[in-house]
């Protein structure tokens, strides 16, 4: 029963008639397979045989695509018995009536093109159908026109291009998504066709016609509730559903809403069973199938065929049998899911098919399919990965080549994908003998590729590999890939350092890449001793003997060196400016886009850098890195850089923009993993306090720790003691700080920078009443700080010593600490010495204290700062400083230079202060007293005032 195809019957009635006319003509059915293609061109010969029409049949055969002339073959047999048929009494004594044509044989070699057919050939076939229509209209109806040989192709496209004036009406029928559907052969044909059919699926309508003609029902709602679930089933495809409407009628099912459950099953039955009788009656079909499932993405047909074994013959007829389920393009075979059938539809029939090829493959083959799978994959010169992946599920053991193939997938997905890497090299491990050096290689191998994602996993299959190894060197390379906190967190770790450093010897005795080892060993051993006050006394001896070789130090060496200029920033020995001008140069010779989170110059330069008071070029270091972290998807890296990015701006001053950072590198670090969180603990604890965050502040006690760090510890400490000082309890602050202190100092930590603990200390010891013990912490870091040398260690001690001095030495304290302050990156620092300088003159010069207060108020208000940056117990109370926005919109500098100004300052005096050139003093008053709108200097002092102080 035909349903809904009036359109295309038309088509085919108007093309029938058009050459009985005695006009040639080319039609060209296509659609997808089951569509009822075939059904059309049937009718289209009953058509034309109804109309005395002489009619020829004949089909492409998979099995026979690559044997020439076999379709030409057939119809030149229907042609030649047309031609040999007499028309009347008198044509049977004709002689000669037809020409002869006769065809190449099939095995004759046709050169480099196969589809190279002789002319002499060519016009023989021309004249024999122009003799035989030229007495009765002939039709020749070909099907699977894309399977017919490249010969036979020839042949058709050279007869339909000479149609005209013939009565001859070619059909053919052709699957447009077949590979043989992308020749240029076809796309001629294609491209000459007078009528084009395409069969599309059927509407809910014509569905419910079939079911009621199939099933006897009535039209009711009932069966088109029934109608409506076959359509969404079956997509409107003829073939499906004729297919399930049968199996529908044999169990006797009636169209109504109870049988709903059993027709859905049905349908998905149907689709597997049909395969399934495929593939167990042609064991061809079931071995291409299964090499189809097994190749995946990566089918090429070329690949298909090798895998599955078969001759070219039988290859093609195992094509032919699975057309339904399989789509075949030039470049790869596929799930055949009809255009109309998409979402979730088509994944089901897709699932169908695979799941019922799964299930006719034993283990066995399934494990020599994949072996076999990844020897093709690798030696059609496919990349590594898709032959892991083949590997991947192979169940039986892997030989030497297989491991070797399975490294080899690893290291090309490892930039992008740890994880993924990981998983080749556990599969690898499986086929390694427990005791042998290969396998301890491999767990080496593992751990180093899980440190960027699975720390406590790396440290177990690191610590298991390095007993193994026999040679010193191999350990060596282990261990001096670890993280240098990794050594310092795992006891046994630690161990394996030491013993391996001394096993392995000095660097000075060593070269090449047995150097950069004992240097990569040294590094992690004065890193575990960091905290230990006897290894600091030959740090800066080390690093001279580093300076005396004048090479430009590898990646190794520059490793130690952060080491070693981490250990000077903690003691403050030598001083700063030394030892901003080694990191500074360490910081151009390391590469920014570095993949390794392991990285330490990243871990460990900024903070010493930020002690030193030398941030230049940091920020623009850190944007680099940050970028390449987020190319390459490594989220630990960014969260590293993030929070470094933080204490460049918490150095400066800019609190609101560092909290942001320093939240963001606790959201991307991993928890659960303390040398994850160190740096952006760190920085968010600094944050906390001087933004006093309780939230933060909290958040920062709740991370785990490890009870041995000893940075860890001191952030831990200052943020209780800045948060039982917002309690309103000065003694259990004191006593954090006090604690923090002592600790710092067992471990020879002496240095004013990161760890600043004693003014807060002295401040609070003055409140309390013990002076004495207060100036004596005041006098101490002032006499660190001057030795260290950074402008805001030695700015903040020496507020904090003119504080509890007072008097006339606190003010020449309090300017000395202004003057030192100004050229240095921390604006907040410069604050709170502004405004101390202010309360300290508010009687001796109230407009001077009045300019001070001032410019302090606008720099906290600009950095953020919760109220005015002031100390415990001191003559600072948390009031509003008035406006905190800058007058007339003048920039940092003009406000600088038209403040001294107004306090009575020369311009040469102004330009010794901010270090400026006086020319550049003169630009600024100039562009202040335009943007103030005065005349001269004497009205400086009036326009600056805020509001609040003119009265």
């Amino acid at each position: 029963m035909l349903v809904e195809r009036e359109p295309e019957l038309a088509v085919l009635e108007s093309a029938v008639r058009t050459v009985r006319r005695g006009t040639g003509a080319l039609v060209l059915i296509d659609g997808a397979a089951g569509s009822g293609r075939s059904v059309l061109l049937n009718r289209l010969r009953e058509l034309a045989a109804a109309e005395g029409a002489h009619v020829l049949g004949a089909s492409g055969v998979a099995s026979e695509r690559s044997f020439r002339f076999g379709l030409a073959r057939r119809l030149l047999h229907g042609l030649s018995e047309l031609a040999r048929e007499p028309e009347s009494d008198a044509d049977e004594h004709r002689s000669g009536a037809a020409p002869v044509a006769a065809l190449p044989p099939a095995d004759e070699d046709p050169g480099p093109d196969p589809a190279t057919v002789p002319v002499s050939v060519l016009h023989a076939l021309h004249a024999l159908l122009v003799s035989t229509s030229s007495r009765r209209a002939v039709v020749l109806a070909v099907d699977d026109l894309h399977w017919a040989d490249d010969a036979s192709l020839r042949c058709l496209a050279y007869l339909i291009a000479r149609l005209r004036g013939m009565r001859v009406l070619i059909a053919v029928v052709l699957d447009p998504d077949g590979g043989r559907a992308r020749t240029a052969l076809t796309r001629e044909i294609i491209s000459a066709a007078d009528h084009r059919v395409r069969p599309g699926p059927l509407s809910v309508a014509a569905v419910g016609a079939l079911v009621r003609d199939r099933l006897e029902a009535e039209p009711e709602a009932n069966s088109e509730v029934f109608a409506a679930v076959c359509h969404e089933l079956t997509g409107g495809h003829p073939r499906d559903l004729v297919s399930l409407l049968d199996q529908a009628a044999a169990r006797g099912l009636r169209a109504g809403p109870g049988a709903l459950p059993l027709l859905r099953a049905l349908a998905e039955g149907d689709r597997r069973r049909r395969l399934v009788r495929a593939l167990s009656t042609a064991e061809p079909a079931a071995d291409v199938a299964r090499a189809v499932v097994v190749l995946g993405e990566h089918a090429d047909p070329a690949l298909v065929q090798r895998l599955s074994g078969l001759t070219p013959s039988r290859y093609e007829q195992a094509l032919r049998v699975l057309e339904p389920w399989f789509r075949v393009h030039p470049d790869r075979i596929e799930v055949a899911v009809p255009a109309e059938r998409g979402g979730l539809a088509a994944e089901m029939l897709a699932e169908d098919v695979i799941a019922a090829i799964d299930e006719s493959m034993a283990e066995s083959d399934n494990t020599r399919l994949h072996l076999r799978a990844a020897a093709l994959l690798h030696g059609h010169g496919y990349p590594p990965e898709p032959v892991g992946d083949q590997l991947l599920l192979v169940n039986s053991s892997l030989s030497s080549w297989g491991v070797q193939r399975l490294r080899e997938a690893a290291y090309t997905v490892l930039p992008r994908s740890p994880e993924a890497a990981a998983r080749y090299l556990r599969r690898a491990l499986l086929d390694l003998d427990s005791g042998g050096m290969g396998r301890a290689r491999l767990l080496a191998e593992l751990g180093s590729v899980e440190l960027g994602f699975d720390l406590p996993a790396a440290i177990r299959h690191i610590t298991q590999s390095v007993p193994q190894l026999r040679e010193t060197r191999d350990r060596a390379g282990v261990l001096g890939r670890l993280p240098l906190t990794v050594t310092g967190s795992v006891p046994q770790v630690a161990e394996m350092v030491r013993v391996v450093a001394a096993e392995h010897g000095p660097a000075e005795a060593l070269e090449g890449p047995d150097r950069d080892l004992a240097l990569r060993l040294e590094a992690r051993t004065r890193h575990l001793a960091l905290d230990d006050p006897q290894s600091h006394a030959d740090v800066a001896e080390r690093m001279a003997e580093l300076d005396a070789r004048r090479r430009a130090p590898g990646g190794a060496e520059r490793e130690l060196r952060v080491v070693l200029l981490s250990a000077m920033a903690l003691t403050g020995a030598p001083r700063a400016a030394e030892v901003a001008a080694m990191a500074r140069e360490l910081l151009a010779q390391e590469p920014a886009n570095s993949s390794a989170e392991t990285h330490s110059v990243l871990r460990y330069l900024p903070a010493v850098l930020l002690a030193a008071g030398a941030p230049e070029g940091l920020e623009s270091w850190l944007a680099l890195a940050a970028d390449h972290a987020r190319r390459q998807r490594a989220i630990g890296m960014e969260a590293l850089v993030a929070a470094q990015r933080g204490l460049v701006l918490l150095d400066a001053g800019q609190l609101e923009q560092a909290r942001r950072s320093a939240v963001r590198a606790l959201d991307l670090a991993e928890p659960d993993l303390p040398e994850a969180m160190a740096a952006p603990v760190f920085v968010t604890g600094g944050v906390a306090r001087r933004l006093r965050d309780r939230e933060l502040c909290e958040r920062v006690l709740r991370l785990p720790h490890s009870p041995d760090d000893l940075r860890a510890m001191a952030t831990r400490r200052l943020v209780q003691s800045s948060m039982a000082l917002d309690d309103g309890d000065p003694r259990s602050a004191l006593t954090h700080l006090l604690d923090c202190g002592r600790r710092l100092e067992q471990a020879g930590w002496y240095g004013p920078a990161p760890y600043s603990w004693r003014p807060t200390a002295a401040l609070l010891r003055h409140r309390l009443g013990d002076v004495r013990a207060a100036m004596e912490l005041a006098e101490e870091e002032h006499a660190r700080a001057r030795d260290w040398g950074a402008a805001a260690s030695l700015g903040r001690a020496l507020r904090v010593r003119a504080v509890l001095t007072g008097g006339g030495r606190g003010v020449e304290m309090l300017r000395e600490a202004v003057q030192v302050l100004r050229p240095a990156a921390d604006r907040l620092e410069l604050a709170s010495a502004l405004v101390a300088l202010g309360e300290a003159l508010r009687e001796r010069d109230p407009v001077e204290s009045d300019l001070l207060l001032a410019e302090g108020g606008r720099l906290a208000a600009r950095c953020g700062a919760p109220r005015l940056p002031g100390v415990p117990g001191a003559a600072n109370p948390d009031r509003a400083i008035g406006s905190t926005e800058s007058p007339a919109s003048l920039t940092r500098g003009e406000e600088s230079v038209a403040e001294l100004a107004a306090l009575g300052r020369t311009n040469q005096e102004i330009a010794n202060e901010l270090r400026v050139t006086r020319r550049a003093v003169e630009k600024h008053l100039t562009a202040a007293y335009r943007k103030l709108g005065i005349e001269g200097r004497a009205d400086l002092a009036g326009a600056l005032r805020p509001e609040w102080l003119r009265g």
